[in-house]
């Protein structure tokens, strides 16, 4: 048992482990009646998402192959494609500071007429049932299959590892963050190197979703990376960038002949440049598996958005990863909030004069202050990263929909002034010093900057005034101490004592680590101009306008 093992909760108070003896005792297999084999399961509007959903049925894995397996030869990246085995199964997840255990049964949607599963399967091994299994439970978390469709992939990856996510858009963030494609294609080596997991894609814009372009690219379509390699100085003498000679690997999760056809893909004769072992290591073969390399200018040009998810501190512990030689601490900080209609939802403006008379001042205010460990020199900067991520309304439709617009804007507290608890800090009183841009209906973004010690602000807030929303607020600081934690508004008074939490003091992550990289790669500017700060920008699809009722 990990020390987190206690703060694993039940999803919908179900037991793995009783269920699995009570059902043993009875000598049947488990049917879960929290999530039945019916068509509801796949949609809450299946007659029109699902037109073939009569020709589909609920089929146990000995009922599909002879010898079905959960793991055939160990987990591979080419295991999964989109779409004693007992009967039942658990998978945990992570979901605003909490890992949930998932109870399923290992009845899955099957296809009569094609006889194949409906949803994700492995196209090598079809007796193989982990990534469709896996599937089922995060459909249950989610509400149903089809609520996993749309989104950002960066949002599953941090519900399977309680991670950090990042975003980037190669054609406007990136020229902002002052990030240079040398600095971009150091930053994914060492994402790889520390097991980071990282997606890309083609924005869509007019053009029409998963349409395959010509170079055998598809829009709107998510890849994923999987892999680097950097060719030789002696492959050729003018490519002295090293993102001139960076390669990357990507796969299509349809896992089949839809890949890059361009330079470097598997039928490229330019591989008969490297020799056979660098070859066989890569593993270059031409197979319609939807895996491909291509260089990372190719890639730099032609994808538009990168996600990643880094490997939370407080995962290390969880997935028992060994942290204590590294040099570098990182510290971890979280308040789960709330904004709430008429009291601590001021939306967006905080100029005076403004349409809502500048209530911007109302939402939720953190006060952290930021000191130096002793061993480092005092003119040393301090990086710190900010996350917000906000809550869904329900599981009773695609979440995505529900998304308000969000946003951090982080002030840096004005050295003659006072600091103490219940203390609403005013405009004058504050100096802005970054934000996470403008407005984006994301369920998180989150802010990275080198900053200096000293007492800080954060609010956290929504586009619009009067909105009702949970949220969760994690700040990760490293080399340094967190001194005094403040928050200073709340929905009512009651939440103070739940909402305040400090977590274990330590945690660590090597000094070479993906986020390392990104700091020493960027500057700590505001990310976009100011006149920018109170504008809305769609991010996944556009939102009906709609209010809640109070609650």
């Amino acid at each position: 048992m990990t020390k987190w093992e206690h703060t694993i909760r039940l999803f919908e108070g179900q037991n793995f482990e009783s269920i699995r003896l009570h059902c043993r005792q009875e000598g049947k297999l488990f049917e879960d009646p929290n999530f039945p084999a019916n068509p509801e399961s796949l949609s809450h509007n299946y007659k029109k998402l699902i037109p073939n959903w009569h020709e589909i049925a609920w089929r146990r894995p000995y009922e599909i192959v002879e010898d079905p397996q959960l793991i055939v030869n160990g987990i591979k990246r080419t295991d999964p494609n989109q779409g004693d085995l007992a009967g039942i199964f658990h998978f945990r997840f992570w979901r605003y500071q909490q890992w949930y255990d998932i109870v399923i049964d290992d009845r899955l949607p099957f296809l009569i007429k094609q006889r194949r599963l409906w949803g994700a399967r492995n196209l090598f091994e079809l007796n193989e049932f982990w990534v469709s299994l896996l599937e089922k439970a995060y459909a249950k978390l989610n509400g149903n299959y089809t609520n996993l469709g749309g989104g950002l992939p960066v949002n599953a990856l941090t519900d399977f590892t309680g991670g950090i996510e990042q975003r980037f858009e190669f054609k406007s963030n990136l020229s902002v963050t002052h990030l240079r494609p040398d600095d971009l294609f150091d930053f994914i080596k060492s994402c790889i190197d520390y097991g980071s997991l990282i997606a890309c894609s083609i924005n869509a814009d007019k053009r029409k979703a998963e349409t395959i372009l010509s170079n055998g690219l598809v829009i709107g379509h998510t890849y994923s990376i999987t892999n680097y390699h950097v060719l030789p100085v002696t492959y050729d003498n003018k490519l002295s960038k090293l993102s001139d000679r960076g390669l990357i690997r990507f796969r299509n999760p349809w896992g089949n002949d839809i890949e890059w056809n361009g330079k470097w893909s598997d039928a490229d004769p330019v591989w008969n440049l490297l020799d056979e072992k660098t070859r066989r290591r890569l593993s270059i073969q031409r197979k319609h598996d939807g895996e491909f390399w291509m260089s990372f200018n190719d890639f730099y040009k032609e994808f538009d958005v990168m996600e990643v998810c880094h490997i939370s501190p407080d995962t290390y512990d969880e997935f028992g990863l060994n942290t204590q030689d590294y040099k570098h601490h990182w510290r971890m900080w979280y308040v789960l909030g709330s904004w709430r209609a008429g009291e601590n939802s001021g939306g967006s403006c905080a100029n005076s004069g403004c349409r809502h008379g500048c209530y911007y001042w109302r939402n939720p205010q953190f006060v952290i202050e930021l000191t130096l460990n002793r061993s480092f020199n005092s003119n040393r900067l301090c990086m710190m990263i900010i996350a917000l991520m906000q809550k869904p309304i329900s599981n009773s439709s695609n979440s995505i929909s529900n998304e308000q617009y969000v946003q951090i804007r982080l002030f840096k507290i004005k050295p003659n002034v006072k600091i103490c608890e219940k203390k609403v800090y005013k405009p004058d009183e504050v100096e802005r010093i970054a934000s996470t841009g403008p407005y984006v209906n994301r369920r998180e973004v989150s802010l990275l900057l080198k900053t200096t010690t000293g007492a800080y602000l954060i609010i956290p807030s929504m586009a619009d005034v009067d909105q009702n929303c949970d949220f969760l607020l994690r700040i990760f600081s490293q080399d340094t101490t967190l001194g005094r934690t403040f928050v200073n508004i709340f929905a009512n008074e009651h939440s103070e004592d739940f909402s305040r939490r400090n977590l274990n003091p330590q945690y660590t992550i090597s000094e070479q680590s993906p986020i390392n990289i990104l700091f020493d790669a960027t500057h700590s500017q505001e990310n976009f101009p100011p006149s920018n700060l109170d504008e809305k920008r769609i991010d996944v699809i556009p939102i009906r306008s709609h209010r809640y009722a109070n609650k």
